[in-house]
């Protein structure tokens, strides 16, 4: 989750942008004392931005495992 930092929190200075998932932002606002939209505001990503991906993902059985056919 990108959000961009409005005030000065802890190690986190006004203006950073920063991507955690949700659960160490709720951390950081449990730290601070304060919820979590009264420091920080949301980052709209743009895709453009994200990697992409080459279809869907294959997965392959290993050698000798229980789920392969003989």
């Amino acid at each position: 989750m990108l959000r961009k930092m409005t005030q000065a929190i802890g190690r986190y200075r006004e203006g950073e942008t920063h991507d955690y998932p949700r659960g160490v932002w709720n951390d950081i606002a449990a730290t601070a004392g304060k919820p979590l939209d009264s420091f920080s505001e949301p980052v709209d990503f743009n895709p453009t931005h994200q990697a992409r991906t080459r279809g869907e993902p294959k997965i392959r059985p290993r050698l000798g495992s229980a789920g392969r056919a003989a």
